[in-house]
């Protein structure tokens, strides 16, 4: 089955579940918390559509401002967030503009957050930090998980490899290994910063836009 015709079976599922996640929302009081995980099941169905219509944009490099991207991230995963009683922080100089892809990006700190969110705790924190380095800028997301083992370090990006931590957690092991490959693509790096018992950070580097 190639691309086109995966993308027509996909097409009507993804268009059936926006659409019954905008009929849930009209039957719900104003102020009923359950809008806002509605509202993110609708932001990330259309996310699919501008995929399934145009695969290649995601490969498209561009200046991109970091701090819309980031308050996106943010409303989205928010829900998840509250639902699991985790705090949930966005620190640093998120005014910086990077070139990278934007479809690309954010998949990759999607990827990233969804495994912050599994591994970390109740009551425990995961935060985004943006911190300036030479010509590019890092963006960081860490949790206060149980962190990666030193000897899982090498393997943990690549393609369906499932460390120890992964416990009964659903998972094909291709998040990481797809979210090295974006980055790649972007002229960055990705890496890894264990601490067993303390948490796990992961750094996204990519090059700084020009200033107009």
């Amino acid at each position: 089955m190639d691309f086109d015709q995966l993308a027509h079976q996909l097409r009507n599922p993804v268009m059936a579940i926006r659409t019954l996640a905008s009929l849930v929302k009209k039957r719900l009081a104003a102020d009923d918390p359950n809008r806002a995980l509605l509202d993110a099941i609708v932001a990330e169905c259309r996310r699919l559509d501008s995929l399934l219509d145009d695969p290649l944009s995601v490969l498209t490099i561009e200046p991109v401002p970091l701090a819309p991207l980031l308050q996106e991230i943010a409303r989205t995963t928010q829900p998840i967030a509250q639902e699991r009683q985790i705090a949930f922080e966005v620190h640093g100089q998120i005014e910086a503009t990077v070139l990278a892809s934007p479809s690309a990006l954010r998949e990759v700190l999607m990827n990233l957050l969804d495994n912050a969110f599994k591994y970390t705790p109740t009551g425990g924190t995961v935060t985004i930090r943006v911190r300036p380095e030479a010509e590019r800028w890092t963006i960081e997301v860490a949790d206060t998980g149980e962190g990666i083992a030193p000897g899982e370090v090498e393997h943990i990006f690549e393609p369906y490899y499932r460390g120890t931590r992964t416990g009964v957690l659903n998972g094909q092991g291709l998040g990481l290994a797809v979210a090295r490959d974006l980055v790649s693509r972007m002229n960055g790096a990705i890496n890894v910063y264990p601490a067993a018992g303390r948490g796990s950070y992961f750094r996204v580097t990519l090059p700084a836009a020009e200033e107009s």
